[in-house]
């Protein structure tokens, strides 16, 4: 069974457009751990005589990148939320023109936050966590890799003109 392309859209023909993205795999594989750490922590304290002190780090350090990470994702997919009660109103090329400011501002966001996250990862690079010695730099790299991950995505979105306005995506015909 092989899905259909929505009307209007072109079907990819290469093999790789169907591969998972960066942020997809990161993503999960976050999430496959953080759900392993806390596994272990419920098992190991009905299992095991003394419960493993160690899951606490873990789940912070997983759920830190699966969280920057996949908003990294959604921000890919253009899956955040946005309100638009006004800029519905607007004519087409206001909302196209606004569309790519307001992807302009995010970028730029993204990009000073992902270089305030890089600071924090190198100040923190020399303290470690208490029971496993990972160094905390390990969780703020999640931060910094999410934000740098939107920003370059949002320049991607740029420079292939491709705006969420309203529930559409305006693709390549502006």
């Amino acid at each position: 069974m092989s899905a259909t392309p929505p009307p209007g859209a072109e079907a990819e023909a290469t093999w790789y457009a169907r591969l998972p993205s960066f942020e997809h795999v990161v993503m999960n594989i976050a999430f496959v751990v953080l759900l392993a750490a806390v596994s272990w922590g419920v098992a190991s304290r009905y299992v095991v005589v003394s419960p493993a002190t160690w899951v606490e780090e873990v789940t912070s350090i997983a759920f830190a990148w699966l969280i920057f990470v996949g908003a990294a994702e959604l921000h890919r997919q253009g899956r955040h939320v946005s309100v638009d009660l006004i800029t519905a109103q607007l004519p087409r090329p206001v909302q196209v023109a606004l569309a790519a400011a307001i992807e302009l501002l995010v970028v730029a966001y993204c990009f000073y936050t992902s270089w305030l996250g890089l600071q924090q990862t190198i100040a923190s690079h020399s303290s470690a966590t208490s029971m496993l010695r990972i160094p905390l730099s390990v969780a703020y790299a999640g931060l910094t890799l999410g934000f740098l991950l939107m920003a370059l995505r949002g320049i991607q979105r740029l420079l292939t003109a491709r705006f969420k306005i309203g529930r559409f995506d305006t693709g390549r015909n502006l």
